[in-house]
């Protein structure tokens, strides 16, 4: 697969066009989805940054849950 273009960075993801379509890396260049069209790459990269979202946030209601059970103690 042959990088011909660079299109759009968001979120630690990059996306390209190849010579056989388009493409998704990460900041350490491990290619994680390819498609024909740039609107699935699009797709991923969305859901991606969507779920990491609420990774966060679900991670932040459990630190604040310990920390309000540690303060009530």
């Amino acid at each position: 697969m042959k990088i011909e273009k660079f299109i759009y960075m968001s979120g630690g993801f990059y996306v390209y066009k190849t010579d056989e379509g388009f493409s998704v890396t990460n900041e350490h260049g491990y290619t994680l989805k390819t498609a024909k069209t740039v609107m699935t790459c699009d797709r991923y990269v969305q859901q991606q940054l969507q779920d990491r979202r609420y990774a966060e946030k679900f991670v932040i209601e459990r630190i604040n849950q310990q920390h309000e059970k540690i303060n009530q103690d």
